[in-house]
């Protein structure tokens, strides 16, 4: 990691700015999950968005806490207490029968948990830099993961010839997030796990960009229903 007086005052502020970028794109399915409180009932909605940010915030906690790097600390505490919410609203809202989510509910509490266990283990029970590789390379795992759940939408959009599906503020807010992280991870943190992630978290959000501009963004679909790009 380089030191922050050797920093350029621009990678400094994009170091500065990106935990602040990560709270605006968790906060997006906030007033989705509000509707579902109050209607009592999730509809269509699946859990996977949740449950995965839940499990994608722990990793990186765990991972920041090894590395001692409290940006990356910074921003997914804050995305593990909103995903922890958005889960628990989800979950008492939710038919304990429903499938589909993908799986149920039961899946995702038994299949989070597990993972953060197995990860704590690791932090625990392991020397440190081995440790803080094998959570990293797993947070990276799920991130790319999450990050491909976008490209059906835009294949849809290419073949149907309209981005109405894709939520123009959600693409922006992951667009800005993504080149925040991916300047921090190459220049200030330079750390793979950082910056690979969210090299192609930028790549897939500025392919929406392009998409919504040759299209249209159409009438918006609710940015809670796009899974989310958490990682940092």
């Amino acid at each position: 990691m380089a030191s922050t007086a050797d920093l350029p005052v621009w990678v400094e502020a994009c170091r500065t700015l990106a935990p602040a970028a990560a709270w605006v794109v968790f906060l997006s399915p906030f007033s989705t999950l509000r509707g579902v409180a109050r209607s009592k009932t999730v509809g269509g909605l699946p859990a996977l968005p949740y449950s995965s940010m839940v499990l994608n915030c722990s990793l990186w906690i765990i991972y920041s806490v090894l590395k001692n790097e409290p940006t990356i600390r910074y921003a997914n505490s804050v995305g593990l207490a909103l995903g922890t919410y958005y889960f628990y609203v989800f979950y008492n809202n939710c038919s304990p029968t429903a499938t589909g989510l993908p799986g149920t509910l039961k899946d995702h509490v038994q299949g989070t948990g597990l993972i953060v266990a197995v990860a704590l283990l690791i932090a625990v029970l392991l020397p440190r830099d081995t440790a803080s590789e094998l959570i990293g390379k797993a947070a990276v795992i799920f991130c790319v993961i999450l990050f491909a759940s976008p490209l059906s939408v835009l294949r849809e959009a290419i073949m149907t010839k309209s981005a109405k599906n894709i939520p123009l503020p959600f693409a922006l807010a992951s667009t800005v997030n993504t080149l925040l992280w991916s300047v921090s991870g190459v220049i200030a943190l330079r750390d793979f796990n950082v910056y690979f992630p969210n090299l192609l978290g930028l790549a897939c959000s500025v392919a929406q960009l392009v998409v919504i501009s040759m299209y249209g963004s159409g009438e918006k679909k609710n940015a809670s229903e796009v899974e989310l790009p958490l990682t940092r």
